[in-house]
């Protein structure tokens, strides 16, 4: 019925090898979606996305903000068309989400008059306007992966009964090329990296390896030395108190090594500035000082008198100012990360103020 339409076929730029992975991964989420039909499959679901909330199935766009690196921002990071049109879509390559409904809810009528309003909708809308019931999928077209926006319930009825197409307006997305990212697979943790600069979480890697291989982006094992530190990029991904826990939160190294820059200049400092010195209580210090004036009137007193002790007395009223005063004077340097909290915040961002704005400043 939906084949009789003459409307163009949605056109594949991407290789046939990335066009059968981005299939099979579509395969892989319909298999996602039948296990969340079960209490059972749910809490295989609920493994591979611990967000999940438990409904039926994945939305599509969740899904690909999820597996996908950098997806989510990819409307930030690359450029979009703009441009809607109408086109026959591969069904193998349309990802759906039955929130509502499942094929076998409906009886064979049922199933044939869904088609039929499909068709209709198709046919009386146009790329600026789309009529109700019509569907409107995302394409990401590098990849040859297809959204369902509008009509995510129907994907799972065309695939079951064996349509090969669905008459749909389809919207284009770009998605960054593959020489701009790579994956990392660490012990304990799995990294991508945006134009050596972003670094986001894949999660569930095994679902999106032959995808990403097939597109041209190599797994590495290995974190590149000229790269920030990656103890500071897990410490920055793991530090959510001031992210929102519902996005993928991605590291910008570039930052991070400006802050590492920061930390690492030296200042002028007290020993009073100093994070890891402990210097004795204040009653300690309050009795050495109250000290001073009895050994100023003993000295006072031992003049002509008792000239030795006179001396001994000067140099330990000596010892005793330098002992009151030292811990004051800025005579030391230390690098910023050294001091305590409060002096450091102040002079980390100084340190970074001044580090932005030399102008041959290599971060």
């Amino acid at each position: 019925m939906t084949e009789t339409i003459s409307t163009q076929s949605l056109e594949f730029t991407c290789p046939p090898d990335v066009a059968a992975a981005a299939a099979s991964l579509v395969a892989t989420k319909d298999e996602i979606d039948q296990l969340g039909r079960s209490f059972a499959g749910t809490t295989i679901v609920g493994q591979l996305f611990p967000d999940w909330q438990g409904y039926s199935s994945i939305g599509p766009h969740c899904f690909a903000t999820q597996v996908l690196p950098f997806f989510r921002h990819v409307r930030v990071i690359t450029r979009t068309s703009g441009v809607r049109r109408k086109a026959m879509v591969p069904t193998a390559q349309v990802i759906g989400e039955n929130w509502r409904w499942w094929p076998h809810n409906l009886d064979e009528a049922q199933q044939l008059r869904v088609i039929e309003k499909t068709t209709a909708a198709f046919e009386s809308s146009t790329p600026d306007r789309a009529e109700s019931e019509c569907p409107q999928y995302t394409h990401i077209k590098p990849l040859g992966i297809i959204l369902a926006h509008e009509g995510k319930n129907r994907v799972a009825l065309f695939k079951e009964r064996a349509i090969s197409h669905i008459p749909a307006l389809v919207s284009e997305v770009d998605y960054p090329a593959s020489d701009r990212i790579r994956i990392f697979e660490l012990d304990g943790a799995c990294l991508a990296v945006l134009d050596g600069q972003y670094v986001e979480r894949v999660k569930a890697l095994n679902l999106v390896r032959r995808l990403m291989e097939s597109y041209g982006i190599e797994v590495e094992k290995r974190w590149p030395a000229e790269f920030a530190a990656l103890e500071q990029v897990l410490a920055d991904l793991n530090g959510k108190r001031y992210k929102n826990q519902w996005e993928t939160y991605f590291v910008d190294m570039d930052h991070l090594k400006l802050d590492a820059a920061a930390n690492n200049v030296e200042v002028k400092a007290t020993l009073l500035d100093l994070g890891t010195v402990k210097l004795p209580a204040l009653g300690t210090w309050l009795r050495a000082a109250a000290a001073l004036p009895v050994l100023l009137l003993v000295m006072k007193f031992a003049q002509g008198r008792m000239p030795d002790l006179q001396i001994l007395i000067a140099m330990l009223v000596g010892a005793l100012c330098m002992l009151l005063t030292t811990p004051l004077l800025p005579l030391l340097r230390t690098k910023v990360r050294h001091l305590d909290d409060r002096e450091r915040i102040n002079e980390f961002f100084e340190a970074k103020r001044r580090l932005e704005a030399k102008p041959d400043n290599p971060i």
